[in-house]
């Protein structure tokens, strides 16, 4: 089953804020948080929480990595919650001291607010993106223990970026998987195609039940494990893409990056990513497999 919108996804489950950029939430004794969006959505996740915690506060917000659509509503958050612990790879942190990084991600956090308004969404966050601080550093498979007995275990699943994380709840067979999978189509290994095929091999072992994908929706049932493996297939399909287009176009990543972008963008209804996001994460994957095949040739056979 595919769930496209946000509300309650299973019992003490939820996705809030919009779907396309989702926050989710395991509430409980010690309700968490996942992932922060984008920070103009920052008022539309708050009241989200808000309706469904009430005055109380998240313990945690656990984060899939440090791109600007998944850390922008962070620092709101924090401020909101100031005893809330955010948490994730110890990756995120050089990410976050690093002055390039920040106007970055201020840089599309701004371009996003356009978007937003072709959504719909009227109760905009106008204020730019505000760094914080990583309370905690997880450990791959080392579990965050909850009150009431649920554990969550951290799971390295780089590829997409460095710092990427996948967080497993085995009692409920949740897996929170942000874009260790594909999302809505679109293949998100960014920093090495060979690490993110591994990475998702690792998480099609997972008897998962609920699969919370990093935007546009939640897969349930026997879908969910599906999906992850059809991620692998269609991810070795743009592979294959992209070295035809190498060849028709000569190399030339600017070619290649518009051919892709009218097959897979261009006519793609909203809501979709911003196009510069779109584009520049686009060309990071073309050259990411341009790369890679320029390393294999140099091998010696």
């Amino acid at each position: 089953m595919l769930i496209t919108r946000t509300g309650e996804i299973a019992r003490n489950f939820y996705s809030v804020g919009h779907p396309s950029v989702p926050v989710y939430l395991l509430d409980g004794d010690d309700p968490v948080l996942f992932d922060a969006g984008f920070s103009g959505l920052a008022f539309v996740y708050e009241k989200g929480i808000r309706d469904i915690l009430g005055s109380r506060s998240p313990a945690y917000l656990l984060l899939t990595h440090s791109h600007w659509d998944h850390i922008g509503s962070a620092a709101h958050f924090k401020k909101l919650w100031p005893h809330m612990k955010i948490a994730g790879s110890s990756r995120i942190r050089d990410v976050l001291e690093h002055p390039a990084a920040i106007k970055r991600i201020t840089s599309l956090s701004e371009d996003s607010l356009g978007t937003l308004r072709t959504w719909g969404i009227t109760d905009i966050n106008k204020a730019p993106f505000r760094p914080f601080r990583l309370n905690m550093s997880l450990a791959p498979m080392r579990p965050i223990k909850l009150t009431g007995g649920i554990q969550i275990q951290p799971l390295s699943t780089p590829g997409h970026t460095w710092d990427s994380y996948s967080y497993w709840i085995p009692s409920r067979r949740i897996l929170i998987a942000g874009e260790a999978v594909i999302c809505d189509g679109i293949c998100e290994f960014l920093v090495d195609y060979d690490v993110y095929q591994h990475s998702l091999q690792d998480l099609s072992q997972l008897d998962v039940d609920i699969l919370c994908i990093g935007h546009r929706m939640v897969v349930t049932g026997k879908q969910a494990r599906e999906y992850i493996v059809d991620s692998m297939a269609q991810t070795e399909t743009y592979l294959r893409l992209v070295e035809r287009l190498a060849e028709e176009e000569h190399g030339n990543l600017r070619k290649i990056v518009e051919r892709i972008k009218d097959k897979e963008w261009d006519n793609r209804p909203p809501p979709k990513q911003p196009e510069r996001a779109y584009v520049m994460n686009t060309s990071i994957r073309v050259k990411t497999i341009l790369e890679r095949a320029r390393a294999k040739k140099a091998v010696p056979s």
